[in-house]
């Protein structure tokens, strides 16, 4: 009942689910647009990084927002409903992050069938879709931390105040701005609570493992004739992303995506004012 219920207010916010989905095709194509076909030569390795990165910005960032007012908005008929024994706290909590789940999943996958090919990367079905799983893992990231902060938040003002803060730390330690090997010792706790830093990883390393990369005679080195950058894993050394492989990214972020949504669980529950 409650997740019918649930999949029903969902429903009526169709409209925002369409404006969503418009946002993430006109986004993909103009990220698709500017980062057209970048190829396999030597300027394709400084475009590569930057156009992954923006990927995982994007999605984080529509993920997020569209959600940040689940709770607040039922808060007050939640808490007579509960107080009434109508039904319990997971019960309710678990039919609405359902709905939140189903209605969240279109939009990566649908970003992720546009930008893919219209930047070029490796065309290759297993790499194409190990992209689609982060941008989804990506997505459901960012609304977890949206839930979890909608949770705890009393009002909707509150609950917009606090995410982007949250957002921006996200994306400061993303791992593009600043090497996960060059973060400050004192800041590695922050470093690790980043979903940006492991759905970019992730998605580096399975883009350039495996990738060929030439030059034309205008790239090679003037002194030794050879071209500088020959392979995708000689970027991967040189930036400090091989402390991880994409199935531990992968897992860090089931394992955060899990977290949050205990964070939100304890808000439901427990914050009743």
């Amino acid at each position: 009942v409650l997740l019918r219920r649930s999949l029903k207010e969902t429903w009526r916010k169709r409209n925002a689910t369409y404006v969503l989905l418009a946002q993430t095709v006109i986004m993909a194509i103009l990220i698709g647009t500017v980062f057209l076909r970048i190829g396999t030569s030597q300027t394709s390795v400084t475009r590569r990084q930057p156009v992954l990165f923006f990927t995982v910005i994007n999605q984080g960032m529509f993920g997020a927002l569209i959600v940040i007012n689940s709770f607040p908005s039922e808060r007050m008929l939640s808490l007579r409903e509960r107080a009434a024994g109508t039904y319990h706290v997971s019960a309710y909590f678990l039919a609405k992050i359902t709905a939140e789940t189903v209605s969240q999943l279109p939009a990566p996958i649908l970003f992720s069938c546009v930008v893919y090919f219209l930047v070029g990367f490796q065309a290759v079905a297993s790499k194409f879709f190990i992209f689609m799983a982060f941008m989804v893992l990506c997505s459901l990231s960012a609304t977890s931390l949206a839930l979890a902060v909608s949770a705890i938040a009393r009002t909707t003002d509150m609950a917009v105040t606090v995410l982007p803060m949250g957002l921006e730390v996200c994306r400061l330690f993303g791992g593009f701005f600043l090497s996960p090997a060059n973060i400050p010792v004192y800041f590695k706790w922050l470093n690790a609570l980043s979903y940006c830093q492991y759905t970019y990883v992730g998605i580096s390393l399975n883009e350039l493992h495996g990738l060929k990369l030439y030059c034309t005679p205008s790239q090679l080195n003037a002194k030794t004739g050879q071209c500088p950058t020959t392979s995708g894993e000689q970027t991967i050394e040189s930036l400090g992303l091989d402390y991880i492989s994409i199935g531990g990214c992968a897992g860090v972020l089931i394992g955060y995506i899990l977290f949050c949504r205990v964070v939100a669980y304890l808000g439901v529950r427990y914050i009743k004012y």
